[in-house]
């Protein structure tokens, strides 16, 4: 008996099941012990394959539409560029561009409002901060 095997043996069927559904991060082996482990233990597997595409597709068009920023810290950022701090520059392009990869696909981490007030702030902030850097120098 294998390392997978042995942990496999371990767990219980809430845990089997719930690796299985999620099924992210796991090695190919693992996966196929935990289905195997599932049969032996008669956990029908195709209602759980089919909960677990309904989940991916629900996470898909989670992730697409991506999450609303703080609205603190979005007042907070747009104050500072205007005041001409360069901590609002790097928030506004963080709320602008920042992704992440989630099986492969690039995601944006914000949704398209929050984009765009990332947009505005990282403008702001780079037309003030060259301003007061152009007055600094002549």
């Amino acid at each position: 008996m294998n390392n997978f095997e042995t942990i496999i043996k371990e767990k219980t069927n809430n845990e089997l099941t719930d690796i299985y559904i999620k099924n992210s991060g796991y090695q190919e082996e693992f996966m196929r012990l935990v289905e195997i482990e599932l049969t032996n233990r008669n956990i029908p597997i195709d209602s759980l394959l089919k909960f677990r595409e309904e989940q991916g597709s629900i996470d898909d068009s989670k992730l697409e539409l991506g999450e609303q920023g703080s609205q603190f810290w979005i007042t907070a950022a747009f104050i500072g560029s205007i005041f001409g701090g360069i901590w609002a520059v790097f928030a506004g392009y963080s709320y602008a561009y920042s992704k992440h990869k989630v099986k492969g696909k690039e995601y944006f981490v914000y949704n398209e409002s929050t984009r765009k007030y990332g947009r505005i702030m990282l403008t702001i902030g780079c037309v003030i901060f060259a301003i007061a850097f152009y007055r600094v120098l002549f």
